[in-house]
């Protein structure tokens, strides 16, 4: 383990990459912290399981109004919307008390997942995904979400070196931020260390 820490630091010794890192780590654990908060709430405070409402039933009955005309228009040549909208009517509406607790297990995992730095990239599609579909149903907070999401999928070498990606890279003996070190070649020219 202390070589991973080794490892660690040798990475952090370039200042640049050492500021990524750190607040890409410290985002991260906030981000996920919200995302672990808002599925615990729904678990617990929000009752979402024991209130019998079948609370996601009303959100996903939004937002295939949404997507559908006359609120959605413009061109959609995969009819990408109606298809969704489709999915989201007949399989998850199909099943509300199902939805509900998929909606509060998936959030509680997005959470979990950006906390300790596992597969960051597919966490961050899912969360995107998610926020996505609140948006849809007429969730005007989640724009942030959306942004933080991008962010943290074209960064999560440098989000996840600190946690179990980062752990498992270096366990595998991959590079942990994916770079070669440049140096001076033969012929005067830079290209990458042997």
């Amino acid at each position: 383990m202390n070589s991973y820490f080794d490892a660690v630091k040798s990475e952090m010794r370039n200042w640049k990459k050492a500021v990524l890192v750190i607040v890409f780590t410290v985002a991260r654990i906030i981000y996920g912290w919200s995302w672990l908060q808002a599925g615990w709430g729904k678990a617990t405070t929000e009752g979402w399981l024991t209130n019998g409402k079948h609370n996601s039933y009303g959100l996903i009955a939004g937002m295939v109004k949404n997507m559908l005309p006359p609120k959605a228009h413009g061109l959609d040549p995969l009819h990408l919307n109606s298809l969704w909208a489709w999915v989201a009517t007949h399989v998850f509406n199909g099943m509300p008390s199902l939805t509900d607790k998929l909606v509060i297990c998936v959030e509680i995992a997005i959470g979990l997942l950006m906390i300790f730095g596992v597969k960051l990239f597919w966490t961050s599609i899912l969360a995107l995904f998610m926020n996505v579909q609140f948006i849809t149903a007429g969730s005007g907070n989640n724009f942030g979400y959306i942004w933080t999401n991008i962010i943290i999928m074209n960064l999560a070498n440098y989000a996840e070196l600190i946690g179990v990606s980062g752990y498992l890279k270096y366990r595998k003996g991959k590079e942990l931020l994916g770079s070669k070190k440049l140096t001076a070649s033969p012929a005067g020219g830079i290209g990458p260390r042997g």
